[in-house]
């Protein structure tokens, strides 16, 4: 009877473990999503010179950008494009509130610094003489090269930004095609 009970034992646990294999294996499988394709989002530039704008439109439907925006946000892979789009607008804003800053800084130190350099009468090794003011520049240019960064920044940043946005578009749409 032991020797049937050994031989019964490694028998069961290995069909257990089939089962359970069998049940994880069937719930890590996804049912596939039929996704309808006329849910692409197609974006349709309207208006001419400096009043141009986009429309988008889903299924030949005019949306607005916030149901895109919540649709795009909705689909992970999208999403994760999306929100490195908002990160780097948002770098790119404090960019230019940086260069605003930092330019009007400069321009305030090379008003207040660049001052036509007057003589000043005064005595020199005893001697009355005239004596000019040295002023020094160096502040307006260091700021002047901060600003030049932060422009330089904020356009890269802007840019990056829009490459992500149409990412996340053709992420969202390329499980439609």
């Amino acid at each position: 009877m032991k020797k049937h009970l050994l031989i019964a034992l490694p028998s069961l646990a290995l069909t257990l473990s089939a089962i359970f294999l069998s049940f994880v294996l069937h719930a890590q499988n996804m049912p596939p999503s039929h996704p309808q394709p006329d849910s692409i989002i197609r974006i349709i530039p309207a208006g001419e010179g400096k009043y141009s704008y986009l429309l988008y439109t889903i299924g030949g439907r005019l949306v607005t950008p916030e149901e895109v925006k919540v649709r795009v946000a909705g689909y992970p892979p999208s999403a994760e494009e999306y929100t490195i789009a908002r990160h780097n607008i948002t770098w790119s804003w404090i960019s230019f509130g940086g260069l605003g800053v930092s330019g009007t800084w400069a321009v305030i130190e090379y008003a207040h610094n660049n001052k036509i350099a007057s003589a000043t009468p005064a005595l020199v090794n005893g001697q009355a003489g005239f004596v000019y003011q040295k002023r020094s520049l160096t502040g307006a240019y260091v700021l002047t090269a901060v600003a030049a960064g932060f422009l330089t920044s904020a356009i890269i940043t802007a840019v990056t930004a829009s490459h992500h946005t149409r990412k996340a578009l053709q992420v969202y749409n390329q499980r439609f095609e």
